[in-house]
């Protein structure tokens, strides 16, 4: 006869055990939730090189305790990857980027339980996950975070033998959430991604050129997403000329992997991600910050005109979701990836743009600009150059380096940089340096 001594790998019940086999579920409902919870979690071993973030795994282990551990950071860094290679596929995965809602839905078919019936969701993973030692990984989820985070605090009181590990570009902000950063590669680091992701796409490439791969990769942010796209390109464009074209990267960088999440097809997919999900004053922010590098809250009270609490206010949003770093002392500073998108998103304003010109503090000195330096002006402003400026507006580099030339007469300015400062504070007045 059979005796009750086994457990089911699933919810922990007694089994059935015999002298010719030890049963593995306690019934078939278990063990096909379990064929289902397998068929939702990453593999263990992942089919490219893992490169440069030795240190964070490191850290990481440190934190393994942790009840809701979050890995936070921009666009393109590589937090979902980091996530992987941390669990080790020893983790239930939750794909949220495509989700509208429903995230106790999603939870629930990555745990493997079936369609719920007579009770609430949160019920049924309570249920099913007391008393078991269960990791969830929630990935991609600063867009549904509000509706996470009230998922959470119950279910980790529930069940105190679960832990989540969070990929977002902004905290859950739940109890007892520890905030990891995940930062650019070092760019030591980030050289030996570019040449080992371009030689798997060109056998026998040679890459010599150390201080061009440097550059390179530090224009580039030293963001593994914006890393791997170039290197698909050492096929067509070699280093040099990548970097020649590096302006342009948002329509360049387009060729991610096939099977990747659409935000992961392109650097501008992954950009714009975040951008969809700012609130209308956040994208005005944005926009108006992406010509500065680096600036101070007066610089951004005067570029986005608005009350200085409130741009206080959008700042610290945009910090907290990965778009704007502070650099402390006041300072604050963007990626020129980062900064591209919104310069394009800035020239999509060209008529606001404009109409600040307009509203110059020295009407009659802007009316002193013909229609075309207008224009020139509006493109100077959102981040084009020469060349670029000349293809849009259809006229030779020449004339336009001749309308920059009359425009810095007229407006008494030597810089593109002073420029676009005009335009971006037109209705302030003078210029900053």
């Amino acid at each position: 006869m059979a005796e009750q001594v086994g457990t089911c790998a699933t919810c922990g019940a007694a089994t059935a055990t015999s002298r010719r086999r030890h049963a593995r579920y306690c019934s078939n409902a278990c063990r096909q939730r379990a064929y289902r919870q397998r068929a939702n979690e990453p593999g263990t071993a992942a089919l490219d090189s893992f490169i440069g973030r030795a240190g964070e795994l490191d850290r990481l282990t440190t934190f393994a305790d942790a009840r809701v551990l979050t890995l936070v950071g921009p666009p393109g860094v590589g937090k979902t990857r980091l996530a992987k290679e941390f669990t080790n596929g020893q983790a239930h995965w939750v794909e949220l980027s495509s989700a509208s809602s429903q995230v106790a839905r999603a939870c629930a078919t990555a745990l493997g339980i079936g369609e719920v019936t007579g009770e609430p969701v949160l019920s049924a993973l309570v249920r099913a996950l007391a008393g078991r030692t269960t990791v969830l990984v929630l990935d991609d989820c600063e867009h549904l975070a509000a509706e996470c985070a009230a998922l959470l605090e119950p279910l980790l009181l529930g069940c105190q033998g679960l832990r989540v590990i969070v990929t977002s570009r902004e905290p859950l902000r739940v109890p007892g959430e520890v905030l990891f950063a995940v930062q650019p590669l070092p760019i030591t680091c980030a050289v030996e991604l570019f040449a080992d992701r371009a030689r798997a796409n060109q056998l026998g490439l040679r890459l010599d050129d150390r201080a061009a791969l440097t550059t390179l990769c530090a224009r580039l942010d030293r963001l593994p997403l914006a890393i791997e796209l170039a290197a698909r390109l050492v096929t067509v464009l070699p280093v040099g000329e990548l970097l020649a074209h590096l302006d342009d990267r948002l329509e360049l960088l387009n060729r991610g992997n096939r099977t990747a999440a659409e935000r992961h097809q392109s650097l501008r997919a992954a950009i714009e991600w975040s951008y969809d999900h700012l609130s209308a004053d956040e994208q005005h922010a944005f926009r108006c910050l992406s010509p500065f590098p680096s600036f101070g809250l007066d610089v951004a009270v005067a570029a986005c005109d608005l009350p200085a609490d409130r741009v206080l206010a959008l700042l610290s949003s945009l910090v907290a979701k990965s778009l704007v770093t502070s650099a402390g002392a006041g300072r604050f500073e963007q990626l020129e990836s980062v900064r591209l998108y919104g310069r394009e998103k800035l020239a999509e304003q060209a008529e606001v743009v404009l109409a600040r010109v307009a509203r110059t503090a020295e009407p009659a000195v802007a009316r002193t600009l013909s229609e075309r330096e207008q224009q020139v002006v509006a493109l100077v402003a959102a981040g084009r150059s020469n060349v670029r400026i000349g293809a849009e507006l259809k006229i030779s580099l020449r004339m336009v380096e001749t309308h920059l030339q009359r425009v810095r007469q007229k407006l008494d300015l030597s810089t593109r940089t002073q420029i676009a400062d005009w335009v971006i504070n037109a209705e302030g007045g003078s210029p900053r340096a």
